[in-house]
């Protein structure tokens, strides 16, 4: 069986913290990760994500500035460093890029989360690459931004979608990807985007190094705990895990257009 983590922070300081990466990577691989999407924060997660790319065939670099990091303007020598940064990878995933108004409250902020947002998404748009987005409580502003960007609706994955049930839709119709992780593995409500999204348009994440609860204990989020989310997903789509794995690598590569 092979598997996927579309949304891992594996250059994370703190995940490397919590996993010896080359004993793990050599762990998953056993387990059946054929790919895991290091998704980046700021500029240096890029640059550490593209420098582990020729280290471990298993990972596909997401460049990019999280919504929590976009605290001023953009200047051109940081647009100039991440432009190159493109030039080094056969295969690149733009992300975790998008807007957040949940968690950061100063609405000062919320004009750099727009800008760094739109930097990203031109940038997509005019390479082809795919997208990795975060809207937390920003889903309306993030759909109507989307909207504007000529971007084929294969290549824009929504990571764990917490949002209105009408925007969730609007995505849906679109044909937007969605990454589900191991929080349905305690009934968290991601359960429901679960059951509404087309199987056809399903991928798989971690988002590590973020704790779940499981079976009553806290368990760090790596590609490790996805053949469980994988049987979960089975559970629910009536599928076998076998089925589903093959049905989400076929996501997956549709999703990259490129593998």
């Amino acid at each position: 069986m092979k598997f996927h983590d579309a949304h891992c922070h594996i250059s994370r300081k703190s995940f490397l913290k919590e996993f010896d990466i080359s004993t793990s990577m050599k762990e998953w691989s056993k387990m059946g990760l054929e790919y895991v999407i290091g998704v980046s924060t700021k500029l240096s997660d890029s640059i550490k994500i593209v420098e582990m790319q020729n280290s471990y065939k298993e990972i596909i670099p997401g460049i990019g500035i999280h919504p929590w990091s976009a605290k001023k303007p953009l200047t051109e020598e940081l647009k100039s460093q991440f432009l190159n940064l493109t030039k080094l990878c056969n295969v690149l995933v733009i992300g975790e890029i998008g807007l957040d108004h949940h968690f950061i409250k100063d609405e000062e902020r919320y004009p750099h989360q727009v800008e760094t947002f739109n930097f990203f998404l031109e940038l997509a748009e005019k390479n082809k690459y795919p997208v990795n987005i975060h809207l937390k409580g920003a889903e309306k502003e993030g759909a109507e931004i989307l909207g504007s960007y000529d971007l084929p609706s294969n290549c824009v994955l929504i990571h764990w979608y917490s949002g209105p049930e009408d925007v969730l839709k609007e995505f849906i119709d679109r044909g937007y990807f969605f990454s589900i992780n191991p929080s349905i593995l305690s009934g968290s409500p991601h359960i429901q985007v679960l059951k509404e999204v087309p199987y056809e348009r399903i991928l798989t994440e971690s988002d590590g190094d973020v704790k779940y609860l499981i079976n009553g204990d806290k368990t760090i989020g790596s590609p490790g705990i996805i053949p469980e989310t994988l049987k979960k997903i089975g559970v629910m789509k009536k599928n076998t895990v076998d089925e589903v794995a093959y049905q989400l690598q076929a996501n997956l590569r549709n999703y990259l257009n490129k593998l």
